[in-house]
């Protein structure tokens, strides 16, 4: 999934410039030696998220979703249940995306099992399942029974 795309403008002295005042060093990024380019010569950067550990219970975040419909009636349905959380956003490079995060530590276990984890839970499979632009089946089918 990715996050940002920038182009950055590459310095021999391993230095990439992606915009006036903000770059980024080669050695921060690879532990390559820094590549033998000519000066000025444009790379491409992308940063992604790693999907299985975006929802994989760290710093909270259970759950994450391109639609505002589901991250609600989530948010919801684990009220319902006395676990609190709260939607965050993430802006990608193309879209939103929506955490749900638990505040309470012994309450992500739980919460994972209910939303995807578990057979007697939601058993919702993440957006990034289906193709895109395609509505998230396993959501639809929980909703409309």
């Amino acid at each position: 999934m990715k996050l940002i795309n920038k182009i950055g403008i590459f310095n021999p002295d391993g230095e990439i410039i992606l915009h006036p005042g903000i770059s980024v060093s080669w050695k921060s990024l690879s532990n390559k030696n820094i590549p033998d380019l000519p000066p000025g010569t444009p790379l491409d950067i992308d940063v992604t998220l790693d999907e299985k550990v975006l929802i994989s219970g760290n710093h909270g975040i259970v759950w994450a979703t391109y639609d505002q419909r589901q991250a609600e009636v989530i948010f919801n349905a684990l009220l319902a249940q006395n676990i609190t959380s709260a939607i965050g956003k993430v802006e990608l490079e193309d879209r939103v995306l929506l955490l749900i995060k638990i505040h309470k530590t012994f309450d992500i276990a739980d919460s994972m099992d209910f939303i995807w984890r578990k057979e007697n839970g939601l058993r919702l499979k993440t957006d990034w399942s289906y193709p895109d632009g395609e509505p998230n089946k396993s959501f639809e089918k929980w909703l409309n029974g």
